[in-house]
């Protein structure tokens, strides 16, 4: 009787997993407004357990369009609490080529999405299933590159004082003139 005393309690103190209705692409797809494959370029790290959220830069879409990398909420409490049926993505793969996943998104708002575990979401590239129910579908247009206009502002910044200062101790420092002196 202990033994299955045990067994409960560990099953009972282990996380939940999810209870997902099993559908077929058909099912998903429908329920998606849009599902794209892509890389997960960045995750939210936060004190509190909460559901994550990731930056997806989407590679290929098999169903609608995005405006180029996005937030994604990997849960239905949009960051809050989480739960069974939270998504898990993860920045890396093997070595260092980053992970890429195939998502199945709905708007959360303000330009975010969010996804979950029994969306359909998973890690790799489109099944066979999925690429016989989509077929093609498009190539995403290339990432816009990143901005450096912060990084020159902070050195032209960083020059101008570091000038500044050399000038003043320069002149503070710099002796008698020669112009004003006299020889006998």
């Amino acid at each position: 009787m202990l033994p299955l005393l045990l067994i409960g309690m560990s099953v009972a103190s282990s996380p939940a997993v999810a209870s997902c209705v099993q559908t077929t692409v058909a099912e998903r797809a429908a329920l998606a407004e849009v599902v794209v494959y892509g890389t997960v370029t960045e995750t939210r790290q936060t004190f509190a357990p909460a559901s994550g959220v990731i930056r997806f830069q989407p590679e290929h879409f098999l169903k609608g369009t995005l405006p180029g990398e996005i937030e994604v909420f990997l849960g239905p409490t949009k960051g809050g609490p989480i739960t069974s049926v939270d998504y898990e993505a993860v920045v890396r793969g093997g070595g260092d080529r980053a992970a890429t996943h195939t998502l199945y998104l709905r708007s959360a708002g303000n330009g975010a999405w969010q996804t979950d575990a029994c969306s359909g979401s998973h890690v790799g590239a489109p099944t066979p299933e999925e690429s016989t129910f989509f077929g093609t579908g498009t190539s995403a247009p290339p990432a816009a590159p990143m901005s450096n206009l912060p990084f020159v502002l902070g050195a032209f910044v960083a020059a101008v004082i570091a000038l500044t200062t050399v000038l003043v101790i320069r002149r503070r420092y710099s002796g008698p003139s020669t112009l004003t002196t006299t020889s006998p």
